[in-house]
């Protein structure tokens, strides 16, 4: 777990922002948001779920339980309350993470991420975004308990804003996903996750949440604000500078 430190920019109260990346990808996403909140004065943590990036658990043995728990134990070790930010299939991770230590999470943010309501999927909620181009390029292994999303399919559902080069590194650090996880229920409740405050980045061009899917979320769980980025589905790589400073102006909201 690599912690980026207070930067010499630092302007502003500080903050400690820990990074949940969603289905496949890894804490390299956020290589470029870190060190731009950190030059910034922020600290802040990304974090590998089990068996994404250098994290070589088994993803058949890995479950929604497991990788809460891995963000429980950040939190556990960091002074003082964090922004809690998780992009795509993160959002359910921090769901999790905010029902089982909302005094750690000063706010939570979705980056066009799943935003659940208690009881619910991944998978069911997904399965009913119609127009998403990540359903019908999914590739459900039940024997090995995975998930994979075709590779020939990733710079249009995932990358469509980026540069070539950037494409092609992320398709080759993508992992299988634990299939577990896409269907599991959420378990939230008023008291634990209820009572932490939650913001939400829309991406509007997003291919793999359709904006049309974002926004039946937010309004089945409202958010504190909404803030939108016109970009895909990963603006860590696509429009990192706009999203640093949503990220900073949510933090200090």
């Amino acid at each position: 777990m690599k912690s980026y430190e207070r930067g010499e920019r630092a302007s502003g109260e500080s903050k400690h922002f820990v990074l949940v990346h969603g289905a496949w990808h890894g804490a390299w996403c956020w290589a470029t948001t870190a060190r731009l909140l950190a030059d910034d004065g922020h600290r802040v943590t990304p974090l590998d779920l089990p068996s994404h990036g250098a994290d070589e658990t088994a993803p058949a043995s890995v479950t929604l339980a497991h990788y809460a728990a891995r963000v429980v134990a950040a939190l556990d070790a960091i002074d003082g309350p964090v922004v809690l930010v998780g992009h795509s299939m993160g959002g359910a991770v921090v769901s999790m993470v905010a029902e089982a230590r909302p005094a750690k999470i000063e706010k939570l943010v979705y980056l066009t991420a799943f935003l659940l309501p208690n009881g619910a999927t991944l998978l069911d909620v997904a399965l009913k975004d119609a127009d998403s181009l990540a359903t019908p390029n999914l590739i459900v292994r039940s024997e090995e308990g995975v998930v994979d999303v075709n590779r020939d399919a990733v710079a249009d559902i995932f990358y469509a804003d980026c540069e070539r080069e950037v494409v092609d590194r992320a398709r080759s650090l993508l992992k299988p996903n634990p299939l577990a996880p896409f269907t599991t229920p959420l378990a939230l409740t008023a008291a634990g996750y209820g009572s932490v405050r939650r913001f939400y980045i829309s991406c509007a061009k997003d291919r793999a949440i359709t904006p049309a899917a974002q926004r039946s979320m937010v309004l089945a769980m409202p958010c504190e604000a909404v803030h939108e980025l016109y970009t895909d589905h990963s603006p860590f790589f696509s429009q990192p500078d706009r999203l640093h400073d949503v990220l900073v102006q949510i933090a200090r909201a």
